[in-house]
């Protein structure tokens, strides 16, 4: 027969009566927790059970949100006057293009390489 389980925490375990200790003072946050867990748990097995529309090819098909006609959308425009802040001597940006930039100088550019010299520090103004 198995010996019986001591009533008494051992007084010797600090580590058992530590944790006792710690869990009675936060036992509001550990249910609050507890509780945002059993919610995410049930969200999620609700997540299932909505249906996911697959394509053809096999990727998932979302449906689109329709836009009102009478609303102007605003279109980036797809090049950028901007002036460069320093001196840059066969600066790659993409696949095969090189570009050489004077310090001062206004170009007009390519949106995506207008950002990406914006990005690394190498826009002194947009223009």
């Amino acid at each position: 027969m198995p010996a019986a389980r001591a009533t008494k925490p051992n007084p010797k375990d600090l580590t058992g009566t530590r944790k006792a200790a710690l869990a009675a003072e936060h036992q509001k946050e550990i249910e609050e927790a507890q509780q945002r867990l059993s919610m995410n748990a049930a969200q999620r097995r609700a997540d299932l059970e909505q249906p996911i529309t697959l394509g053809p090819d096999g990727r998932e098909v979302r449906e689109v949100e329709v836009v009102d006609p009478e609303v102007p959308v605003n279109i980036e425009p797809e090049w950028a006057r901007i002036r460069i802040a320093d001196k840059l001597e066969n600066v790659t940006i993409g696949q095969g293009t090189n570009f050489n930039f004077e310090e001062g100088q206004v170009y007009t550019v390519p949106m995506h390489v207008a950002k990406h010299l914006d990005r690394i520090g190498y826009v002194w103004q947009w223009l």
